[in-house]
């Protein structure tokens, strides 16, 4: 998975003007970012991008097509959960290490909404709290409630996970084929992405969406 091959997918996509995913109007980018622009935001969050990403950023674009509504470009937005509302925390701790290794879903939770228990406002809170994705920047959104996050801290460095606690499908990694694979780098997720617009695999059958 590199920029070149990524780039040919995306020219072959447009040679073959096949259709787009229904939230893509066009194959376009946002401005790529340079160096000293990657630094100022690693260390304005004391972060350390993977360095696909920033080879992403600095050869394809800041953001513009890509999975879900698009790739979020780098920036506020990136440390922003906006399923929070307005006047409430919702800014990403970039600091604290990612939390997860495996598949998390909060089973106190799904006992207290199935027995109708007192505790359940407070369950909530924590399941929803922004602290759950802490060590991760978002890179696009589904719509929803569902987010896609790029770990920056801790032992899932540079892999791609799906946050749905939205509709309380709970945080889990992009894996390659099944929960028991390897989990994706930006670059493979994007690619994987791709490669099931190129192959025109039906809306319904992708795992990449």
């Amino acid at each position: 998975m590199t920029i070149k091959s990524i780039l040919q997918k995306i020219d072959a996509i447009r040679a073959k003007k096949i259709t787009l995913p229904p939230s893509q109007n066009a194959i376009a980018f946002n401005p790529t970012l340079n160096a000293d622009e990657i630094a100022l935001f690693e260390k304005k969050w004391k972060i350390e991008l993977p360095d696909g990403f920033k080879s992403f950023l600095s050869e394809i674009g800041n953001g513009g097509f890509g999975p879900g509504h698009g790739l979020i470009p780098l920036g506020t937005e990136s440390i922003l959960d906006p399923r929070i509302p307005v006047g409430d925390r919702d800014t990403m701790d970039t600091e604290k290490d990612f939390a997860y290794g495996s598949a998390w879903n909060y089973e106190p939770l799904r006992r207290a909404m199935e027995e109708g228990t007192a505790d359940q406002d407070q369950l909530m809170e924590y399941y929803f709290s922004v602290d759950r994705i802490s060590g991760a920047i978002r890179v696009c959104d589904w719509g929803g409630g569902g987010l896609g996050l790029l770990v920056v801290k801790g032992r899932e460095h540079g892999k791609v996970w799906c946050d749905y606690r939205g509709d309380f499908g709970g945080i889990f990694p992009e894996t390659f084929s099944g929960e028991d694979s390897g989990h994706m780098s930006f670059l493979q997720w994007y690619e994987a992405w791709l490669d099931e617009i190129v192959s025109e695999v039906p809306l319904e059958e992708r795992r990449f969406w």
